[in-house]
């Protein structure tokens, strides 16, 4: 979640990461060994957005600075200039595998945390977001 309007509203962010000042990640324009994060954002109620993040590598802090790269830190993230909060609003949300030819999928909805446990993010949790893999993701 976050409380800021993000640059665009769905797409790709790609780019080398590189330690900045205070222990936070900061995104780079080069291209040498990115971090690559697929995303949607949601409007949830005016002041509060829910975003649906698909990191496709694994790279320290990368979806925390994908988010601030949008103009759109995540709610109670200080590191990454966040507002203030109950907790940081960054949740494992599903998880979707196949192994032995077999497809697993799992979803995990958050289940602590005011905001995420508001009406309006659960209900659009429930319309958005019910199953994520089907969803139309930007090109990597």
């Amino acid at each position: 979640l976050s409380d800021r309007k993000p640059q665009k509203k769905q797409g790709l962010i790609k780019g080398d990461m590189e330690k900045g000042r205070g222990g936070a990640w900061r995104l780079l324009s080069t291209q040498q060994h990115p971090a690559m994060t697929q995303f949607f954002s949601f409007s949830v109620q005016p002041g509060l957005r829910l975003f649906l993040l698909r990191p496709r590598s694994g790279k320290t802090h990368q979806l925390r600075v994908a988010m601030k790269s949008q103009s759109a830190p995540i709610l109670g993230d200080a590191l990454y200039g966040g507002s203030p909060a109950d907790r940081g609003y960054l949740h494992a949300y599903g998880l979707r595998f196949t192994l032995d030819d077999e497809a697993f999928c799992f979803l995990c909805p958050p289940d602590q945390g005011e905001h995420f446990l508001s009406p309006a993010v659960q209900d659009c949790l429930q319309r958005e977001a019910a199953q994520p893999w089907a969803l139309p993701w930007p090109k990597v």
